[in-house]
């Protein structure tokens, strides 16, 4: 989700502190008419023009911060599916978020596994599980949602 307003940037800058110079480029800029904007370069800056205000004393991350819900899941040992929730709560230089999993969790797939612009579910299957409890995750933007499968033992 993008900020629109001067108040959600300010909120999303005090919820993602950043250390880097006032000088360092990306930037996230903002006129009162307009939704922020990213500029990547000095080229870009200069040509926003004197109503464009910098609000960002930092670097934009790469991805945007999301938030994940639930966070955790206990699948049978028979097996199953189920959901979890990812929500944008900031911007980053990619606005979107992406799902991948332990490479090691051949038993557990997942989808969507492109990039996605907007808010939105991931839903998993866990095959059944033949021997110990097992466990695996799936990392959407730095989160992680956390699965353990029964054992049949």
């Amino acid at each position: 989700m993008m900020p629109e307003t001067e108040r959600d940037v300010k909120e999303w800058l005090a919820a993602n502190p950043t250390e880097a110079s006032p000088d360092a480029y990306p930037k996230l800029m903002y006129n009162v008419n307009l939704p922020p904007l990213i500029v990547r370069d000095a080229d870009n800056e200069n040509a926003l023009g004197e109503a464009w205000r910098q609000l960002n004393v930092g670097v934009i991350p790469e991805v945007a911060p999301v938030t994940i819900d639930p966070e955790t899941a206990d699948v049978p040992a028979a097996g199953g599916s189920g959901t979890f929730h990812v929500t944008i709560t900031g911007i980053g230089l990619e606005n979107t978020w992406t799902a991948e999993k332990d490479s090691a969790a051949d038993w557990l797939t997942f989808s969507p596994d492109m990039p996605q612009p907007a808010d939105g579910d991931v839903t998993y299957t866990a095959a059944p599980n033949l021997g110990a409890e097992r466990s695996a995750n799936i990392y959407v933007n730095g989160k992680t949602f956390a699965i353990t499968q029964a054992s049949v033992l």
